[in-house]
């Protein structure tokens, strides 16, 4: 049976690991930050889409774009960021590795902000997946932009794997062909972080079988503490939880 909780890819290093830091953090809190990265994601897509589908944007990115331009929050009352110096960075450097990469491998598709929808384990989740470029041997490639400081590893990075999943399991339903390869990788400009790392279809398969401790837990809501330093970096439970308290996770 599915689990009662929604789940997103963006916090499965988390619910993967510590389960039980489900019940906690089922609100998604708005800061600058996250508004200041929604705002870099779309202008992002804007210029892509613009260089890839040939569709004109100029005038929604010049005012995003404005030094003086207030982005504002549509969902926390009174939250607004501007366009600095750090967002044209980030996403001039995006927009430069897509860019790279079209040139290096010469994709027969490439899909900006690719909306998945997933089984996983019984439970249907979704997700956004800011580029996505299937080559001509079907094999694929998927980028994901990352406005932060806190430098985000490619390596067993769940969040990616479960977008490539997705993707996977959704090309199967469209052509019936299985992708035998997958390229991951981060774009992080501000800390200098451009990784990617390729998996096989074995690898996926058998990181997919890996989660199916943390799953039955989670559907049969039988949720258990697994205090980590990555689990625990943004879990709003992380002052009060005694079992990372117990285990020392700083």
């Amino acid at each position: 049976m599915p689990s009662k909780f929604k789940l997103s890819p963006s916090a499965s290093d988390r619910f993967l690991t510590c389960t039980a830091s489900l019940p906690f953090n089922i609100n998604f809190i708005e800061s600058e930050p996250t508004l200041k990265g929604n705002l870099q994601h779309r202008v992002a897509f804007l210029r892509l889409d613009q260089i890839i589908n040939s569709r004109d944007h100029a005038k929604e990115i010049e005012t995003l774009t404005d030094y003086n331009h207030e982005y504002i929050s549509a969902k926390t009352p009174g939250l607004k960021v501007y366009w600095d110096k750090d967002c044209e960075n980030t996403v001039d450097n995006y927009i430069s590795y897509i860019k790279q990469l079209i040139k290096e491998y010469s994709p027969k598709s490439v899909f900006l902000e690719y909306r998945i929808q997933m089984v996983f384990f019984e439970n249907t989740i979704n997700g956004i997946v800011d580029c996505a470029m299937i080559l001509p041997d079907d094999s694929l490639i998927i980028i994901d932009l990352k406005s932060g400081r806190v430098k985000v590893e490619t390596d067993d990075n769940n969040q990616m794997l479960m977008y490539a999943y997705g993707i996977i399991q959704d090309m199967y339903k469209k052509s019936g062909k299985v992708s035998q390869s997958v390229i991951i990788s981060i774009c992080q400009s501000l800390v200098n972080n451009t990784q990617a790392i390729k998996y096989s279809l074995d690898q996926m398969i058998k990181w997919y079988v890996k989660q199916h401790t943390p799953m039955n837990e989670i559907n049969h809501n039988e949720l258990v503490y697994r205090p980590n330093k990555t689990a625990c970096k943004y879990c709003q439970n992380r002052a009060n939880c005694n079992a990372r308290i117990r285990e020392g996770v700083i």
